[in-house]
């Protein structure tokens, strides 16, 4: 479990504080939480090896936990309505109920064009993940006095992160860190 709190100076991202935490085996399996106090143990100690007084964080999912597919929609449609095509198209995806789903998607870009086809096309990424494991995760950031402002994945947050570089001034060259960097960069930090 790691904790790194990013400020923005000039422009660019650095780090302030970085900490961590060992997360005792068991605790997570396959993505899963199994242990929900022992996750909020591990969240408290890791701020507070960090020495890091903000409360506002953004968390990852792991790959293990999480569904994702690309999906193509036509392009230029109102928010809303993207919105409700990912839904239908998650449907088909899932292998659990929509209701139990957290969903999330972002377009990737203009989709190359298909053989047979005259509209412009979007390639669009879905990420879907079973409600309880988002609820559990957000749950023990609370029980830890901490705000969750954002869920993302941990292959996005490590693109982002990899992209960017400025992890490597972290301790250790900053490799346990990317993921937070990668966090901050993706989404939390536009």
């Amino acid at each position: 479990m790691r904790v790194v709190e990013l400020v923005r100076w000039r422009g660019m991202l650095s780090c302030r504080h970085c900490g961590a935490a060992a997360l005792a085996p068991g605790v997570i399996l396959e993505g899963n939480v199994m242990d929900a106090a022992s996750l909020t143990d591990a969240l408290r100690q890791a701020r507070r090896d960090s020495g890091s007084a903000c409360t506002r964080i953004a968390l990852a999912m792991p790959a293990t936990a999480l569904i994702t597919h690309a999906i193509r929609l036509p392009a230029g449609l109102p928010e809303e309505q993207l919105e409700i095509l990912v839904e239908l198209e998650a449907a088909q995806y899932m292998p659990f109920a929509l209701e139990d789903a957290s969903l999330d998607f972002c377009i990737l870009g203009p989709a190359p064009p298909l053989a047979g086809t005259t509209g412009k096309e979007v390639d669009v990424l879905l990420v879907a993940a079973r409600r309880a494991g988002v609820q559990c995760r957000l749950d023990a950031a609370r029980a830890a006095g901490l705000q969750a402002v954002i869920m993302d994945s941990e292959a996005l947050a490590l693109q982002a992160a990899l992209a960017q570089g400025g992890w490597q001034a972290l301790p250790d060259g900053g490799v346990a860190y990317q993921l937070a960097w990668g966090l901050a960069l993706h989404r939390y930090a536009r």
